[in-house]
């Protein structure tokens, strides 16, 4: 994979962006999700990564593969960092995977929809890949898989009644110990079958809180599969201006 590393200031990279997404981090003292950088897919083929010029906790260090917080690494190939986060299509369960996201369609399963879609979580680290909400048919969408739904009663009952399609409704959870910004998904009034994951909750209450109407949508059930996969949501975002 041949990488350039170029000086942020730099003009060379100039190719609009087809996809955005971010990385956001969760500080392991603090516990907070703090976003910290972003992967842009270029028109050309390459891909992008750069950090946010945004102030970063004195306790985290720079990725391995990007160690200049002033640079832009531009790549012929997804870099090791993300393609790491893909399941490979060579497992045996990878056409069960690949039908809980939604990407059955030939070509579909890009790596990058795969990130986007699943948040490329590890168990080595607290790194979590998001859809930076992008423009389709004049509004901004985002996808993400319902959290703790394991963890409501009647969830998995409700999902199993549910069809694609179905307009789902967000409703704050003040009193969770864990998380007091918590955003519960209900199927219906006071119905809850998933959480916001915590890494999207701050973006979603920002969205909220500047006026945007927001849609949210199950645009996949899955009854079947592991709990984490279980309810694939679509955001859509209609600006306030």
């Amino acid at each position: 994979m041949a990488t350039e590393v170029l000086p942020m200031q730099s003009k060379s990279l100039t190719m609009p962006t087809i996809r955005r997404l971010l990385v956001v981090w969760q500080d392991p003292a603090s516990r907070r999700f703090i976003r910290i950088g972003r992967l842009d897919e270029l028109e050309d083929g390459r891909f992008a990564f750069r950090y946010l010029d945004e102030p970063r906790p004195q306790n985290f260090s720079p990725l391995v593969q990007f160690p200049d917080f002033d640079a832009i690494y531009a790549s012929d190939s997804l870099p090791a960092f993300f393609s790491n986060r893909v399941m490979s299509r060579r497992r045996e369960s990878y056409g069960n995977f690949r039908e809980w996201l939604g990407l059955t369609a030939e070509g579909q399963d890009t790596p990058i929809e795969v990130l986007a879609r699943t948040g490329g979580p590890r168990a080595t680290d607290t790194f979590h890949i998001v859809d930076d909400p992008h423009q389709l048919n004049g509004q901004r969408v985002s996808r993400f898989f319902a959290s703790g739904v394991r963890y409501i009663e009647g969830a998995d009952e409700r999902l199993a009644h549910m069809e694609a399609g179905h307009r789902l409704a967000l409703r704050t959870e003040p009193d969770n110990p864990a998380n007091k910004r918590a955003l519960l998904i209900d199927a219906d009034a006071n119905t809850p079958v998933g959480y916001v994951p915590d890494w999207l909750v701050n973006d979603v209450h920002e969205l909220l809180d500047s006026g945007n109407q927001l849609e949210l949508i199950a645009e996949r059930v899955n009854p079947n599969a592991p709990a984490h996969l279980r309810l694939l949501c679509r955001l859509e975002v209609h600006s306030a201006h």
